[in-house]
């Protein structure tokens, strides 16, 4: 007698195999023949065993998980076997098929594309979905002025956000990351998001605007602009073949202005009043009288507007803060990594010297890691409604500050 599951010479007459431990009382009542542990119909005359092929374990026994896996992937001597059809077990089977195909396609159709793991592990272990935590809204002035100050490589309305892929080319994704549109835009940066107009810079930095509805593009001005900002129907933008002097384009006339002949980099706006980071200092141009003034007297990298304040990197590497009345200014913070910063509405967000972001929130001022980065390859830094998304090691990710949950948005 032969053990169908292990093949090997046992007594005859015997109801468990002394090896390894299958129930040999899995005989056909109509044949008799042998069948394999668990079957259901007869190898030999096609013919449901019924009650007889329930397999009777005795209490108290134990097959190793190891034997389980064997007895699947064992591969039995062919018996011989019926040529008559059972049509039952076909109808059957063919149902299971169409239950088991239509769930799975109903799986991926409404289950998230992109998922979310710990911003302080060092691990990518998913943990939540995107739309458990992700609310888009549009950007708020400050934080579109922070964006801007670093490439202005992301921007979003209440329904779409607008950014490069890891092959520069420009997408718009939904509110689950999922790319819904692909433009035939490349290297676009500076990207204003006025109602259904995309107003970029181009690879060779000219002014051009994409008509996210018909996906039509135009160049606007063959100039090479940098730190462009959109206020009031006009872009404001640095220069760069004018020493990088402050121009304005106006959209209705379509013509630019030459506003200040100082250098000048990025800005943000406060009614009539430009704040404008310069060469060495911090300064004001009134856009009505067209004065200007001195806010901040030392070199700085970058500067963000918000309630009264002017925020920025020091030559120090330190965050500061200057009140635009009062030209008071303080360090708020010391030994940071980075000269790259960002803001929002409620926190500053800056990369530390243990190569970790960090949010300090303006109510508590206490700073909180949110992220660690993967590799000393990073930037980006882009802000929206508190999500900050981060270039690490050329991939694209996006990190809620709230949990410090992080997803790979677009992978190198």
């Amino acid at each position: 007698m032969i053990c169908p599951t292990c093949h090997k010479e046992i007594p005859e007459g015997s109801h468990f195999c002394p090896y390894c431990g299958t129930p040999l009382d899995d005989k056909c009542p109509h044949c008799g023949h042998q069948n394999i542990p668990h079957a259901k119909f007869c190898s030999y005359c096609g013919k449901p065993l019924g009650p007889a092929s329930t397999s009777r374990r005795p209490q108290g026994s134990f097959i190793p998980t190891s034997r389980i896996y064997q007895e699947e992937e064992k591969t039995y001597e062919p018996e011989k076997v019926s040529r008559k059809i059972n049509w039952k077990v076909v109808i059957i089977s063919v149902l299971v098929l169409i239950l088991a195909t239509t769930g799975a396609q109903y799986y991926l159709n409404h289950s998230d594309n992109i998922k979310w793991a710990d911003g302080n592990s060092s691990t990518s272990e998913i943990t939540e979905t995107m739309s458990s935590v992700f609310s888009l809204k549009k950007t708020t002035d400050t934080e579109q002025y922070s964006n801007l100050s670093n490439d202005g490589s992301v921007a979003a309305n209440d329904h779409y956000i607008f950014m490069s892929n890891t092959d520069n080319q420009l997408v718009k994704l939904d509110k689950d990351m999922n790319v819904v549109k692909t433009y035939d835009v490349k290297y676009a940066t500076y990207l204003n998001l006025v109602g259904e107009k995309l107003y970029y810079t181009d690879k060779d930095h000219h002014i051009c605007v994409l008509d996210t509805k018909t996906e039509k593009t135009e160049t606007l001005q063959d100039v090479s602009a940098f730190y462009m900002t959109y206020h009031d129907n006009k872009l404001y933008y640095q220069n760069d073949g004018d020493k990088e002097s402050l121009y304005a384009y106006d959209i209705s006339s379509k013509a630019s202005t030459k506003l200040l002949d100082q250098h000048i980099y990025n800005m943000s706006f406060d009614g009539d009043i430009i704040y404008l980071t310069g060469k060495s200092s911090i300064i004001s141009y009134n856009m009505t009288t067209q004065a200007t003034d001195t806010i901040y007297n030392e070199q700085v990298f970058g500067s963000v507007y918000k309630d009264g304040y002017l925020y920025f990197v020091t030559t120090k590497m330190g965050i500061g803060r200057v009140n635009v009345k009062t030209k008071a200014s303080q360090i708020i913070l010391n030994d940071i990594a980075y000269s790259m910063f960002t803001m929002s509405d409620k926190a500053i967000y800056y990369v530390g010297s243990d190569a970790k972001m960090y949010r300090l929130d303006f109510e508590n001022k206490e700073p909180t890691a949110i992220y660690q980065f993967q590799s000393h390859r990073f930037g980006g830094m882009q802000i929206v409604n508190d999500h900050l998304f981060v270039k690490d090691n050329q991939d694209w990710k996006v990190v809620n500050t709230s949990n410090t949950k992080y997803a790979v948005i677009f992978e190198n």
